[in-house]
């Protein structure tokens, strides 16, 4: 194993904001998470040659990825740089970091590989709120059990999606948050504490997953929500749908 100083910013995907788990390459620079590629379908099949194959961009005789194309007639369009690919290609040399780096975990200081960094992050809680002074209790395996009578109701109507406009903390009773004034609100009075939450705008969507507890709730938020879903969504569409019509849309502003 190999002990180094590891920027976690390299080793995260752009669209779940985790480390990766099982990493895939387009025909550009950029990875993904093999299971956060599939959102990046373009509707429809290939049907002209403007498109390329990972393969054809990486230097010939490479090993650092695997020679086996996935979804070959497939066009996924890249969520950052929008170039298209036909298929995707998994990261070996990636993976094989992912399995051999180590790192201490940035809440409780642990040595682990970053493959098992990522599912460490999900149960472990900063060892700083084992000191903090109005601690007096340890955390329950349950995080659901912590949420106050406010917050849980606050949980239900955004699960129910009777609430789409504002929202809940998930760290304390205060709501009526927009996304703008609830991103500033963890900022300011919730940065410390553990961030393992379950997402109060996922929750309230259609296509969320209402009982995903997210590794860092803040993070997730500021990256993954960034405008105000009421302006822009149809609710009466899911994820990926939107996600295709809104790829779409951009490509014709090139």
């Amino acid at each position: 194993m190999e002990t180094t100083s590891v920027n976690l910013d390299d080793f995260t995907c752009s669209i779940c904001r985790e480390i990766f788990y099982i990493p895939v390459s387009l025909s550009c620079p950029h990875t993904y998470c093999q299971n956060c590629v599939i959102g990046l379908k373009k509707n429809g099949f290939c049907s002209s040659s403007t498109e390329s194959n990972p393969l054809s961009s990486f230097r010939s005789g490479s090993f650092s990825h695997s020679s086996h194309i996935h979804q070959p007639n497939q066009i996924f369009t890249c969520a950052i740089c929008r170039k298209e690919s036909l298929g995707y290609v998994r990261y070996r040399e990636l993976e094989n970091q992912l399995d051999t780096l180590e790192t201490k975990c940035p809440n409780c200081s642990i040595v682990c590989t970053l493959t098992q960094l990522r599912k460490h992050l999900e149960i472990c809680t900063p060892i700083r709120q084992h000191y903090a002074k109005d601690s007096s209790s340890t955390k329950p395996a349950n995080l659901n059990k912590e949420l106050s009578d406010s917050q849980a109701k606050a949980l239900q109507k955004a699960q129910e999606g009777e609430n789409r406009s504002t929202f809940q903390c998930p760290f304390c009773p205060r709501a009526n948050f927009t996304l703008t004034h609830l991103r500033q609100h963890i900022k300011k009075r919730h940065r410390q504490e553990d961030q393992r939450r379950v997402c109060p705008i996922c929750s309230s969507m259609p296509w969320g997953d209402k009982n995903m507890v997210t590794s860092n709730v803040y993070q997730h938020i500021k990256s993954r929500h960034k405008f105000d879903y009421d302006t822009y969504v149809n609710y009466e569409q899911d994820e990926e749908m939107m996600m295709r019509e809104a790829l779409q849309a951009s490509l014709l502003y090139q």
